[in-house]
């Protein structure tokens, strides 16, 4: 990796950690490390290793490929999965009787309001 793409990668690392508020040392406790190696990453003089760049992704809700600088798309990997998903879930709804598609909805409000602990999913509409 050229050093132009490792100050960049350095920078993204840095953005994504202010994001969180999060202190070279709080990020360093949360990866297992030294603070000194936050602050060797985000200068750009050392890229992280593989399993440490995973680890940071998933801090950051970020794709790897975004703290590498292959996208300008923060979540592509995570876009790229909800969409798959999506279009699995209208699939599926297409040829469902509407029973089937009240039963279906009825699942995913429930979800919803179990791991989001809200109520906003409890209007009648149909739509999807």
């Amino acid at each position: 990796m050229d050093d132009y793409l490792k100050k960049q990668m350095g920078q993204r690392i840095k953005e994504e950690r202010l994001n969180l508020d999060l202190s070279q040392d709080a990020l360093a406790e949360k990866l297992g490390m030294k603070r000194a190696n936050v602050s060797n990453y985000e200068a750009g003089r050392v890229v992280p290793p593989g399993n440490i760049l995973l680890e940071m992704s998933k801090i950051f809700n970020v794709s790897t490929d975004y703290l590498l600088c292959k996208t300008d798309t923060p979540n592509s990997d995570i876009e790229s999965s909800l969409d798959d998903d999506i279009r699995t879930i209208q699939r599926g709804y297409r040829r469902m009787t509407n029973k089937d598609r009240k039963k279906m909805m009825n699942i995913i409000k429930v979800t919803f309001e179990e791991a989001f602990n809200e109520d906003e999913f409890e209007d009648d509409d149909e739509d999807i």
